[in-house]
């Protein structure tokens, strides 16, 4: 029987020159894929790299959101300063539009309504809109007419983007409007009757992230502006802003503008962020009682003003607010920031300050001209 040689794998070898030998000896060298275990191992391996590479690229992208945030905070600064330039000294917090008006205080903290809120105009970012690239929605506000007009609130119910920290968490735009200013008309108190101002059309106010000093004490209080232990470069109950000789603690020891968050949801009765309402997009550095000084990202205090959502349970630090509150409220600068929260200071140079600063140290840099020394921040 012949053998059949397809049936086994050929060689060829030499026998003599110039002729070929088929040579059916098997090759013996086997050849295997990786093992389940094996595989398993590579898993486990990968996933390990993974775990220690995540840390390091959430840092990264934190590191270039803050990074961004202050950027976008520096430019505030320079639209504020750009303001002081051509007006001779910082906007206002925010404005009457009732000439009787010598202050503003938030609704329930004056029984005269040309002393109160009702007759809120601009806020300080309304004022520095032209030097943030906003020509357009600057040249559509009517300084005569109220916050809350309809055909002011065409303009501050926009989202503007140089004023929103990248760090914050994504609120989609319109769910976290200010609303809770028109219940002023519906429900006025004290001494008066209506008729107020009118609202009609009014919607609401959209949130921000970056707001200014109103001083080293409470939000509102008009004995603050002057007091030369409290006064800060802004405030909304005096509706003043600062001329540069009134910084008489010099301009690099003096914070004019930093963060505070907003609520993600439901903000219709918070009044946090609202970047087109004077005391909206404001913090100071007392809360209740002069003692507790909410320095940033402060745990110790609510934040706790006029318009605030009254919500006490939920526990994340910036989403809190102790409910209305005039006078004796204070709402603190906070950040999603890691340890601490971007600050621009009166000399135009931002800086980060930790959520451990020296809390004496904190207020003196929220005074204007409280003659302390400062040391290193």
């Amino acid at each position: 029987m012949r053998a059949d040689w397809r049936s086994a794998p050929l060689s060829l070898e030499t026998a003599q020159p110039g002729i070929l030998r088929v040579n059916t000896m098997h090759d013996t060298t086997l050849r295997r894929g990786m093992t389940l275990v094996e595989l398993l191992v590579v898993i486990a391996i990968i996933g390990v790299l993974v775990g220690l590479l995540l840390p390091a690229v959430q840092a990264a992208r934190e590191s270039a959101r803050r990074s961004d945030c202050a950027s976008r905070l520096r430019q505030v600064g320079l639209a504020l300063h750009q303001f002081q330039s051509v007006k001779g000294r910082l906007p206002a917090a925010g404005v009457s539009v009732n000439p009787a008006a010598t202050q503003m205080t938030e609704r329930d903290g004056d029984t005269n309504p040309a002393n109160r809120m009702a007759w809120a105009g601009a806020s300080w970012a309304v004022f520095i809109l032209p030097f943030l690239e906003q020509k357009t929605l600057n040249d559509a506000y009517d300084h005569s007419r109220l916050a809350v007009s309809g055909a002011n609130n065409a303009i501050t119910k926009t989202r503007v983007p140089a004023l929103i920290c990248p760090a914050h968490p994504f609120v989609r735009p319109g769910s976290s409007l200010l609303t809770q200013p028109l219940d002023m008309y519906s429900s006025p108190r004290g001494d008066y009757s209506p008729p107020l101002p009118s609202s009609a059309g009014f919607v609401g106010f959209e949130k921000a992230n970056y707001a200014v000093n109103v001083g080293a004490n409470k939000m509102q209080l008009f004995s603050d502006s002057t007091n030369a232990a409290f006064k800060g470069p802004f405030s909304v109950a005096a509706m003043y802003g600062a001329p540069p000789a009134a910084v008489s603690d010099g301009s690099s020891n003096v914070i004019v503008a930093s963060e505070i968050v907003n609520v993600l949801t439901g903000g219709n009765g918070d009044q946090r962020g609202a970047w087109g309402w004077p005391g909206g997009s404001t913090f100071c550095g007392r809360g209740p009682g002069t003692t507790i000084i909410l320095t940033p990202n402060t745990l110790a205090q609510v934040d706790w003003m006029a318009y605030s959502n009254n919500d006490m349970t939920n526990p994340i630090f910036g989403f809190r607010g102790g409910g209305d509150s005039s006078a004796g409220g204070g709402t603190a600068a906070r950040s999603f920031h890691s340890g601490g929260c971007n600050f621009v200071f009166a000399d135009g140079s931002q800086h980060f300050l930790t959520d451990s600063i020296d809390p004496t140290t904190y207020v003196r840099l929220l005074a204007i001209a409280d003659g302390n020394v400062v040391g290193g921040f």
